[in-house]
């Protein structure tokens, strides 16, 4: 599977477009993918759906203008639907700016789903936000805002919960593998390196 990332809109949020056997996924398109269809192109891949963390601004800005090319779903976790339409939960108006996005989006449950080539397990981590979501992907860890290199995502936006992050650390650090992390902000890292360094995750 290739991994190609953007660094999206004002807060420079991790996008990431997945490519395998000649399908795509998009995750977390914060702005406009202005080089999306190019890459589509040029990796002769169509694009299955896309993928959403969770529903933060930063994370959804982008959904609407990938929509307008390509007529494909996009799944979020059932407890922020109505992020998408509300500036108020997806923290928009916190920043003084206004995002809200018109897709009809389809909901997921934590386990494994396919869509197009891949095969995606769901794990719901919340704290940052209620719905903060995981998907491991060939082996990768895609975490959005849950966790960066040594750090934790916020929690003091709307349904973000200290109690509910540090409840989540405890079961994303009983993962058996030394996984690639790919966060939604910052540069990418590993499951072992997060145990040694990073401060949330110690005993």
């Amino acid at each position: 599977m290739k991994i190609i990332t953007r660094a999206l809109g004002p807060v420079q949020a991790n996008c990431y477009l997945l490519i395998q056997d000649g399908h795509a996924l998009v995750i977390d398109p914060g702005a406009e993918f202005k080089d999306l269809d190019r890459l589509l192109e040029v990796e002769h891949a169509n694009l299955d759906a896309i993928l959403l963390t969770h529903a933060h601004f930063d994370h959804i800005g982008g959904i609407d203008s990938i929509l307008k090319n390509h007529d494909v779903d996009v799944y979020v976790n059932p407890h922020e639907v109505q992020f998408l339409i509300n500036p108020d939960l997806n923290g928009s108006n916190t920043f003084f700016t206004h995002v809200v996005s018109h897709a009809k989006p389809r909901t997921f449950k934590e386990g494994l789903m396919t869509i197009g080539a891949f095969d995606v397990e769901v794990f719901f981590f919340p704290g940052h936000s209620i719905g903060s979501t995981v998907f491991k992907i060939d082996d990768k860890l895609f975490t959005g805002d849950f966790i960066f290199q040594g750090s934790i995502g916020r929690m003091d936006l709307e349904t973000g919960s200290e109690y509910a992050m540090f409840q989540s650390l405890k079961k994303f650090i009983q993962f058996d593998q030394n996984y690639p992390i790919y966060p939604g902000h910052g540069p990418s890292t590993t499951l072992d390196l997060e145990r040694r360094w990073n401060p949330y995750l110690q005993n």
